[in-house]
């Protein structure tokens, strides 16, 4: 049986229509991903290291000049009170730290340059 709803979301109402499903019928089956087709995530092939997710800057481990290997701490940033440590990406020297400790970040603003 299908049934229709208003929904609003902020200022602006959507008709939905959703199907009712007996549990008799079954529910769709969820299949987990293996490792192998789960997609990976590159390096920026330009050393740019941005913010995963928006939070506080609340330390820097690195300094400009500094040689770094693909893995090394390079800061941490404070997200919904949890502690991220970020690391490098890809091995090189940091050229440059666009924040320092108690930085208000975005997610995916810029946070420092690996060569």
């Amino acid at each position: 049986m299908k049934r229709k709803f208003r929904v609003r979301i902020d200022d602006e109402t959507f008709i939905v229509e959703v199907e009712e499903i007996r549990e008799e019928a079954g529910l769709p089956q969820i299949r987990p991903i293996p490792v192998s087709e789960r997609p990976i995530r590159t390096p920026s092939s330009d050393g740019l290291v941005v913010a995963p997710v928006p939070g506080v800057v609340t330390e820097v481990r690195v300094k400009v000049g500094d040689a770094v290997k693909a893995g090394a701490p390079l800061l941490v940033l404070e997200a919904m009170k949890m502690e991220n440590e970020i690391f490098a990406p890809l091995d090189g020297v940091v050229k440059e730290v666009y924040v320092e400790a108690g930085a208000r970040v975005g997610r995916g603003e810029r946070l420092l340059l690996i060569s």
